[in-house]
């Protein structure tokens, strides 16, 4: 793309095609009402790379949709990627590809522990990862993180007692964590991956937000160390990054060669292995042409989280930013409206005209939060915080509570 600016500022009518998020009848069934401000599914309300949507056209108009061989080229690209902006060195014949990161979750769950094992999760944390432990009859094993000053940190005493328990297996990371923003660092990824090694606890690292870090580098937990590597599973994938939700594959990147095998066997099995024509060539211009695209919106993310900050603390004092650091999901502290999860939902979305998701979604650690999504233009970021604003305005009355 080189010096192409993209106008990020455009506002596009996503209700044109359908769309999940801006859908009527979902907000309806479950926010209540259909015309609230959509802040409720992670994707972006930006057009993809012009690089990704040169290359659908390309394959668009070439007519013929027959079956593709698998590409050496995709693989390549994605190994490219990881090693020259995160020093992750892997090789192609690493990866597995999947449909969705939460298929590949709940394939690994099934194949690396059996029913009844203990799978950690560290809440608030996003709210399928428990769907998925219950439907797999596993049992969700909590190390909550503890919100220190304004940031979150992970209990890692608390995670080497629970990691001790020989009946927990697996432990599924978030990195960087949704909702709480956090891109672990180097030396709390080193820790978390001693303490599960020691106790062997196999990791499953979800990173599908790891491009979208704002100042400081993502630290991939396969890059920190040999052990690392060879006791976790990483999910990558441009579907957050590039806003691919709609027509991306997942990758599963596994360094030990029996537990990749033993996924391998079981996309062959079930015949979950075919190309989509349309997903390879979105990916692959991705990874091989897109990071232009990536670094202006993902600057243009950071202005908008500091939007967001800046409001708040002058018009809002009662709710807290709590500061991220990766991902367009933003957690927002808001115990001191006095309300309890359920009247906070309410009031959200009655009185704030805003459809977010409420923050004991992601565990009762969550309680009085709320995780809104800031990947759209500003000026609809304004309105909608302007809105926020004579909300609690209207609650909070004077100020006197």
């Amino acid at each position: 793309m080189g010096d192409r600016v993209c106008n990020l500022d455009e506002v596009i009518d996503r209700t044109a095609v359908p769309t999940l998020k801006f859908d009527g009848e979902t907000m309806q069934s479950i926010f209540g009402d259909s015309t609230l401000w959509p802040s409720w599914v992670a994707d972006m309300d930006f057009k993809a790379a012009p690089e990704v949507t040169a290359a659908l056209a390309q394959r668009l108009d070439h007519g013929v949709f027959g079956y593709e061989p698998g590409t050496e080229a995709l693989p390549v690209a994605v190994v490219n990627w990881l090693v020259t902006r995160y020093g992750w060195s892997t090789s192609p014949d690493k990866i597995v590809t999947t449909p969705r990161t939460l298929n590949s979750l709940s394939v690994m769950i099934d194949l690396f522990t059996a029913e009844g094992d203990g799978v950690i999760v560290q809440p608030p944390v996003f709210y399928d990862f428990k769907l998925l432990i219950s439907a797999n009859r596993r049992r969700l094993v909590k190390n909550p993180l503890r919100l220190e000053q304004g940031r979150y940190q992970m209990d890692f005493d608390h995670l080497e007692s629970v990691a001790a328990q020989p009946e927990n297996k697996l432990l599924i990371l978030c990195n960087p964590h949704n909702p709480i923003g956090r891109a672990w660092s180097q030396q709390e990824l080193s820790t978390l991956s001693e303490i599960c090694s020691a106790n062997q606890v196999f990791v499953i690292a979800d990173e599908i937000h790891g491009d979208l870090v704002y100042r400081n580098r993502y630290t991939p937990l396969a890059s920190v160390s040999r052990e690392a590597a060879f006791n976790c599973a990483s999910c990558v994938s441009p579907i957050k990054s590039f806003n691919l939700a709609g027509v991306a594959n997942s990758m599963i990147v596994i360094e030990d060669d029996d537990r990749r095998q033993l996924c391998k066997n079981w996309y062959n099995r079930f015949e979950v292995n075919k190309n989509n024509v349309f997903t390879n060539a979105a990916m692959l211009a991705a990874y091989s042409s897109g990071a232009d695209w990536l670094e202006q919106v993902t600057d243009y993310i950071e202005g908008n989280v500091k939007l967001l900050g800046s409001f708040l603390r002058q018009n809002v004092p009662a709710v807290k930013l709590i500061e991220p650091e990766a991902t367009y999901l933003v957690w927002l502290d808001c115990r001191e409206l006095g309300l309890d999860a359920r009247q906070l939902e309410t009031f959200l979305a009655r009185e704030a005209r805003m459809a977010t998701n409420p923050g004991y979604w992601f565990g009762r650690e969550g309680a009085g939060f709320v995780r809104i999504n800031v990947a759209c233009p500003r000026s609809v970021l304004e309105t909608a915080l302007k809105q926020f604003e004579q909300a609690v305005t209207r609650l909070l009355g004077d100020g006197s509570g």
